[in-house]
């Protein structure tokens, strides 16, 4: 499990910050990222009721980190159709990557029990 994160454009400074941080036994997310995750504009908006059962079932799945190929095993689908409940999830919620997706779930209590 991570316990730090920096951005590539981190400076040494910073990530020597990161590393010593890190070392003692605490958790360093890079400054800018942090205000942007916590910025209210940051958090997805999107409406969960918009969205069917199976689509919700599959951002749920990414959300907890599984891959298409997994998702389509798990809830014996093609590939293919985990592609489209989560192109038209994504659609519908305006979410451009995984990060949102992930932020979004937590946010709705998503990630708090197991996958199905």
């Amino acid at each position: 499990m991570a316990r730090g994160f920096v951005v590539k454009r981190s400076t040494a400074t910073d990530l020597l910050q990161a590393i010593r941080c890190v070392l003692a036994g605490d958790n360093y997310v890079d400054p800018a990222l942090a205000a942007r995750m916590l910025s209210p504009r940051s958090a997805p908006q999107g409406d969960p009721g918009n969205l069917s059962e199976r689509e919700r079932s599959v951002i749920r799945l990414v959300a907890l980190g599984y891959s298409n190929k997994e998702i389509s095993s798990r809830l014996n689908l093609s590939i293919k159709t985990i592609e489209t409940y989560r192109t038209r999830a994504s659609e519908k919620l305006e979410f451009r990557s995984r990060a949102a997706i992930v932020c979004f779930a937590h946010s709705n209590g998503w990630l708090a029990e197991l996958p199905i």
